[in-house]
């Protein structure tokens, strides 16, 4: 036993030593580098960190100024000009580009809807389609910016509602320009060509979606994420028609039999489920292998949801062994309670993952997906449903929800987050406000089942502000309603 810990301590100490010398081998390399770049480092991280955040755009006066100091003191440093003065320069220019950055996260906090109605602008190449009326919008947000600069919130707020208007106007203008005017031509095309009698279902039902997303547009005006989505889907089946009966024609002019239609439709599946060494077997139909691929890339996903966890774990421990390698002047006394600290870490790390498998395995893969995030075990309930606007629980839910209260009571000490989320569709006050009812729904039901103290338990809801896959898909908004059950375990 004394032999292993001696070679714990020369090997540690082996270690400690050899990060020490990087440590100096880079800061002489530092030390050696171009006196502009030393000079210049800690601006040239704030500029960067403000053109992250976007703030030419969310507060341009701000980064005008700081630019101009920045170039002021560049062609200073080029001429030679005093060190001290081109210091002040550079200071004053890095306390602007964090004063933007302030001003834009205070426009981005406050201003939600503009920023979002923005963002969805973009989405369908407003910019592109109606560059003029774009730029009206523009000029909008760029007066609500300098009005939030001055100081003058309520004065900005009208103004970012005013850039919100002509950014929705412009969007829905796009939309109509970027989908629906194409669609309606490729729909006329196919209602003149063989393709209304090759793929009539698939053409009228692109037909349908187009008149309900122009009614869409119409009818709500404020909140075009439906009418987006169903543009889009139109368009995608008005082309997917063509596609059909160009098929069609292939198989009829190469006189295909329908046997080796249906063995040719599953070598797609066959090729996947190869690649995923399945051994796909097709005499019960096609949803057999289909559902086998589904659960193998769900496991998957499982698996590298787990390795990442994994990853975090370990640069924790190495942030833990780097802080210790910081300290090597201290007496090797204080090693062995860094090492003891560091076994400690480790010690609870593990018991945490058996925790963590625990809660996985009392899921199966319809009910919720198990995920970590640090510490966090979250519980993503897929199984978990409401009707349409409607926060009341199902009993058919009760037994899921009772498995959330026992893997809750898995943990000594830990507290729980329940988090409402909808998707994109309805109005975004809408989503909100029926988020937070879910989730209240859901907190007061595990109070009430699992004699939990209340204060354990909060809920949030967040509307549609987090999403977790496209809404532009069925599949994506289905993942983004949900209910994340997050346990928080204390240490």
């Amino acid at each position: 036993m004394h032999h292993l810990k001696q070679c714990f301590y020369h090997g540690f100490f082996g270690f400690a030593v050899l990060i020490f010398i990087t440590i100096i081998f880079i800061t002489a390399s530092l030390n050696a580098q171009n006196p502009k770049t030393l000079l210049f480092q800690d601006v040239d991280t704030a500029k960067k960190e403000a053109e992250a955040a976007e703030a030419p755009l969310y507060s341009p006066g701000q980064y005008e100024t700081a630019e101009k100091n920045y170039m002021e003191a560049e062609e200073g440093f080029k001429k030679g000009k005093n060190l001290e003065d081109l210091k002040k320069r550079i200071e004053m220019s890095r306390i602007y580009y964090l004063k933007a950055i302030e001003t834009t996260n205070q426009f981005k906090n406050n201003f939600v809807n503009c920023v979002n109605a923005r963002s969805d602008a973009l989405a369908v190449d407003a910019p592109a389609f109606r560059p003029e009326k774009w730029g009206d919008a523009e000029k909008a947000l760029e007066k609500a910016a300098r009005t939030l600069e001055d100081g003058n919130l309520k004065s900005a707020k009208d103004r970012a509602t005013k850039a919100e208007e002509l950014y929705r106007k412009v969007e829905l203008e796009a939309i109509k320009a970027n989908y629906l005017d194409k669609t309606r031509v490729l729909i006329k095309e196919g209602k003149n060509s063989d393709v209304k009698k090759k793929a009539p279902n698939t053409l009228m039902t692109a037909e349908e979606l187009a008149d309900k997303a122009e009614k869409q547009l119409v009818e709500n005006r404020y909140d075009t994420d439906e009418a987006r989505q169903l543009a889009q889907e139109a368009r995608y089946l008005a082309e997917l028609a063509k596609t059909i009966t160009f098929t069609i024609k292939q198989w009829e002019d190469d006189d295909k039999s329908m046997e080796t239609i249906i063995l040719e439709s599953q070598e797609p599946i066959q090729k996947i489920s190869d690649a995923l060494d399945l051994n796909a077997r097709f005499h019960n139909g096609i949803d057999e292998p289909t559902d086998a691929v589904l659960r193998k890339i769900r496991r998957m996903q499982q698996s590298i949801a787990t390795l990442e966890q994994d990853v975090s774990d370990r640069d924790e421990q190495i942030k833990a062994l780097s802080a210790h390698v910081e300290k090597l002047e201290s007496q090797l006394g204080d090693l062995k309670i860094k090492e003891e600290s560091l076994s400690q870490l480790m010690e609870q790390q593990r018991l945490w993952r058996e925790k963590y498998k625990q809660v996985e395995q009392m899921f199966t893969l319809q009910e919720a997906q198990v995920l970590r995030s640090k510490d966090d075990v979250i519980i993503r309930l897929y199984g978990l449903s409401f009707d349409v606007g409607k926060s009341t629980i199902q009993p058919e839910y009760f037994s899921l929800l009772k498995k959330v209260v026992e893997a809750f009571q898995l943990y000594s000490k830990a507290t729980i987050t329940v988090e409402g989320h909808t998707d994109s569709r309805g109005g975004d006050e809408a989503n909100q406000k029926l988020s937070t009812k879910r989730a209240d729904a859901v907190r007061e039901y595990l109070l009430a089942t699992g004699n939990i103290e209340p204060g354990l338990v909060r809920a949030d809801g967040y509307g549609e502000n987090k999403p977790i896959a496209s809404n532009d898909t069925r599949d994506g908004r289905r993942k983004n309603r949900r209910i994340d059950v997050v346990i928080h375990p204390q240490k």
